[in-house]
């Protein structure tokens, strides 16, 4: 087995986990089951010794005969029958005056334990050794009038106890060791049911390539953690299968741009190549081989923008007057408008700061007002207006050009897209899709609405950070 291996690791925390448990339970049982057996010694020894005495006390009122007199007396009428019992009864100088067990001569033990009796004045239990007999002691000094009369001790034999907690603590072991290996077992079991989806996923997973990205994870009929994992992955597969979509289309659309340029090229100088030529031959075919380097070169810095936006360099970002960008913006569409005699307005507000790249934000909006120039027909007007809220700031861009049909809105942001009624018009089809991901790394958000033949509206809102 692999040590390594989540199944492992589950095999070892189930086992160690229900080891833990057994033997906390096992502990407390037998822990409990000694304090109730010792408890109910315990109990029984103060009942004896209470009535030994409490008979004691009686006879020693009643007449003043002898201390052994007085044992005998409670011998003989409370613990003739009871099986194991020990009494032993000294007088106020420590010695034996009465007990139902022979001495050969006196324990020295037991002599401490009246020195300590005599001098504590109160009932008490210890435990102690008489002829290789452990037993259990009850002993109470008996006063009367503050003179001491004797201590009673009254013993039980607690070897039977210690034997029968030392086979419950044997069973328990036994039982332990029995579980032992069905326990790891079990948890190899269990850890292996638990994991089986997971790794039917990952064998699946394996098996999934840029070939058959629309394959997908069975997802488990279980409301759990695995299915939301299945869920997940199934996700995370539908965004790669789009993602390398796009990726081959945008591919595609490239080769389809700069194909054609490049073929002109190849044309213009083999022909030129071909024979000589009057300069004016010569000079046309280089100019048109100059407009399609230019358009190349847009293409590809196009491209270079989107990869920038999706990389997220926040890192290079700065506070900068967004105002000022957007007055810049708005001189040169009035430039850019004036051949159509196309107004620019709106309200721009003053002193607005925001954070992000200023070059980037700027061919981003150059694109959108471009756009709404290129479409507006001739002495249209063509809205710009920005201002804030304490949160945010609020860029719009108005025209009253040719608008977007209602099925090209939802395209209109997608690379190398041109609208139905847009094919005439130059360019690459990346202006708004560039615009779109140069806003979102600004963490910006860009909305349009559009009606054929009244305008478009173009909405774009920044954080104020």
């Amino acid at each position: 087995m692999n040590t390594r291996s989540v199944r492992f690791h589950l095999t070892v925390w189930y086992s160690v986990a229900f080891f833990i448990a057994t033997a906390v339970i096992f502990t407390s049982f037998y822990l409990i089951t000694k304090q109730t057996l010792y408890s109910q010694t315990d109990t029984t020894l103060d009942s004896h010794g209470s009535k030994i005495v409490e008979v004691i006390t009686r006879e020693e009122n009643k007449s003043c005969q002898t201390c052994q007199m007085m044992a005998r007396n409670a011998f003989l009428t409370e613990f003739s029958d009871i099986p194991g019992m020990v009494v032993i009864l000294m007088d106020s100088t420590g010695n034996i005056v009465g007990s139902s067990v022979t001495f050969d001569k006196l324990d020295n033990r037991l002599s401490q334990l009246f020195e300590q009796a005599s001098r504590t004045k109160s009932p008490h239990i210890t435990d102690h050794i008489i002829s290789d007999l452990k037993l259990r002691f009850w002993i109470d000094p008996i006063y009367k009038n503050g003179q001491l009369l004797g201590v009673v001790f009254v013993g039980h034999p607690i070897d039977v106890i210690e034997k029968s907690l030392n086979n419950l603590l044997l069973m328990l072991g036994v039982v332990f060791v029995v579980f032992l290996i069905p326990t790891v077992l079990g948890g190899y079991l269990l850890a292996k049911s638990a994991i089986a989806p997971i790794t039917s996923i990952s064998e699946k997973l394996k098996k999934i390539s840029s070939e058959n990205l629309d394959e997908r994870v069975t997802t488990p009929k279980t409301n759990d953690e695995i299915k939301e994992l299945a869920v997940t992955f199934n996700s995370l597969l539908d965004r790669l299968n789009q993602a390398f979509k796009r990726e081959r289309q945008f591919i595609g659309d490239i080769a389809h741009e700069l194909k054609t340029p490049l073929a002109t090229q190849r044309s213009n100088i083999e022909v030129i190549r071909s024979k000589d030529r009057r300069n004016s031959e010569y000079i046309k075919a280089l100019d048109e081989t100059l407009i399609d380097n230019k358009r190349m070169s847009g293409t590809l810095e196009n491209i270079l923008d989107l990869a920038w936006s999706e990389a997220e360099m926040t890192t290079q970002f700065e506070m900068f007057d967004f105002s000022e960008l957007i007055e810049e913006i708005r001189d040169l569409a009035t430039k850019m408008a004036s051949s159509k005699k196309i107004k620019i307005m709106g309200n721009i507000i003053s002193n607005i700061k925001i954070h992000g790249k200023r070059e980037k934000l700027f061919h981003a909006i150059v694109n959108i007002v471009d756009n709404a120039v290129k479409y507006t027909p001739e002495k249209g007007t063509v809205f710009i207006t920005l201002h804030k809220t304490p949160h945010k700031v609020y860029l719009q861009i108005k025209d009253n050009g040719i608008g977007i049909a209602k099925k090209d809105l939802p395209q209109i942001f997608e690379r190398f897209y041109r609208g139905s009624k847009n094919e005439k018009t130059s360019g690459s089809g990346l202006g708004l899709a560039i615009a779109q991901a140069i806003i979102s790394s600004h963490k910006g958000k860009i909305d349009i609405e559009s009606k054929v033949e009244k305008g478009t509206i173009i909405s774009i809102s920044f954080p104020i950070t």
